[in-house]
């Protein structure tokens, strides 16, 4: 605070001696709002203010400070030679002033921040360079800041808020929010602006301030399924999970079963229950609803990794991944968790053509031996016949392992997807043929032995 009342000084100073009156003038003000017994403040404002009351007041302030200024005394006594009546007529009726309000037109103090009349802020300090501008001024003078329209009114003070958090301006950003919520109070949509502020207040970590903040925008505008939303996740944050459930469950009557609600919920259950039946039925109405929610397809291999369900965590983290990018936070997580499931071997070894081909020969074993005992051991006796069904029963064993053992086969990828044949419907258009194939090429060899 000290020093900022020394550097805003010495630029008020520094504008002073340039001749920028009006720079000078703000930012002295400035300095005086935070110290009103700055002496040097209220001298160098004499020089700048535009009124002969007004520059007597600022003398008279400084003799009030320090009796012994001598500048001071001897810009009193010119003032009184100069104009005899001064003294007088100030005792009598307040100074004129030629400083007014930009909305309400009604006078105001040079030494004021906001209006008296409406409440209107008198000088704004820009985001980017920090000066002190008057809030008329929709661009810095200095940096070329955009500052907007103070006839915008709340949205003004919204945007001036933003500006000051992403330039780290956190007290500057609170101290608006102050404008923000007196307009607002005014606004017919009343709510929304409150909201916005809510989570303004949530991005400055001033989360006592939001809750009671939602509490108000909910008061205006009790159908705002995303106030009770927000409202529920502070709540969560901050261990208390009735309220949290509360909220969200308000949150869901007003959405008509939100995806992103639900699993709000969802989550506030896995944390304080665990996995229940309950979480992940949420959770299913959740990817019913949005089959591209990610997070909701890792905690539900979440779940059934607790179940110790294996082949179902499998496939919920293959999902994620498949929606994740490897580069995002939640796309790695569930990379990570699909390969403490998955063998450690790469997927040329599991799922290639080599594999594949291991586990049609296991299938191919039987009929193999009934075609060879039916043309009596000798290998270039098979019939014709056997050699066919042998072919069928090949063609129905490969579609067999595809569907059941080897799903991401490369012939399999090509066709379905990366993922190959990962629905139950799809098992079943590829296995069942396969199967039958296999059953009657196999009959069909025993039945000529």
């Amino acid at each position: 605070m000290v020093d900022q009342v020394a550097n805003l000084l010495q630029y008020g100073i520094a504008a002073a001696r340039a001749g920028r009156a009006e720079e000078a003038r703000q930012a002295l003000i400035k300095v005086i709002e935070m110290d009103e017994h700055n002496e040097s403040a209220w001298l160098w404002l004499s020089g700048v203010v535009d009124t002969v009351e007004n520059r007597y007041i600022c003398l008279e302030n400084v003799l009030s400070i320090n009796p012994r200024n001598g500048h001071a005394q001897a810009g009193l006594q010119w003032l009184e030679a100069q104009h005899p009546d001064l003294p007088a007529r100030l005792a009598q009726e307040p100074p004129a002033t030629e400083e007014r309000c930009p909305r309400c037109e009604a006078p105001v103090p040079y030494s004021g921040a906001s209006c008296p009349n409406c409440g209107q802020a008198l000088v704004v300090v820009c985001p980017a360079c920090r000066d002190y501008i008057e809030v008329r001024k929709t661009v810095c003078p200095t940096c070329g800041q955009q500052l907007g329209n103070f006839h915008d009114g709340v949205s003004y003070y919204l945007t001036l808020t933003r500006a000051y958090l992403a330039n780290h301006r956190g007290e500057l950003a609170e101290t608006t929010l102050s404008y923000v919520e007196a307009e607002a109070a005014k606004s017919a949509d009343a709510g929304r602006y409150l909201g916005e502020m809510a989570i303004l207040y949530e991005q400055m970590s001033k989360t006592d301030q939001a809750i009671a903040i939602y509490k108000r925008a909910i008061e205006h505008t009790p159908d705002q399924a995303s106030l009770y939303a927000r409202l529920g996740t502070i709540y969560r944050r901050r261990s208390m999970p009735d309220e949290a459930r509360s909220m969200y469950q308000q949150a869901i009557k007003r959405a008509q079963g939100s995806p992103e609600i639900l699993f709000e919920l969802a989550r506030l259950d896995f944390e304080e229950n665990g996995a229940t039946k309950t979480v992940l039925e949420i959770l299913q109405e959740v990817i019913r609803r949005r089959p591209d929610h990610v997070v909701a397809h890792v905690i539900l291999g979440d779940l059934y990794v607790e179940w110790k369900q294996k082949g179902q965590a499998v496939d919920y983290y293959e999902k994620a991944c498949e929606l994740s990018s490897e580069k995002t936070l939640i796309g790695q997580e569930a990379r990570r968790k699909l390969e403490r499931l998955r063998p450690s071997l790469p997927e040329e070894r599991t799922q290639g053509w080599g594999e594949t081909f291991r586990r049609l020969l296991g299938l191919m074993l039987l009929p193999g031996l009934a075609a060879l005992i039916n043309a009596g051991v000798s290998p270039w006796r098979i019939s014709l016949v056997a050699c066919l069904a042998l072919f069928v029963a090949g063609v129905g064993g490969y579609l067999w392992v595809c569907a059941v053992d080897i799903p991401r086969n490369p012939a399999m990828r090509a066709l379905f997807g990366p993922q190959g044949v990962k629905s139950t419907g799809q098992k079943a258009l590829v296995g069942l043929p396969g199967a039958i194939l296999w059953a009657l090429a196999f009959g069909l060899i025993l039945w000529r032995v």
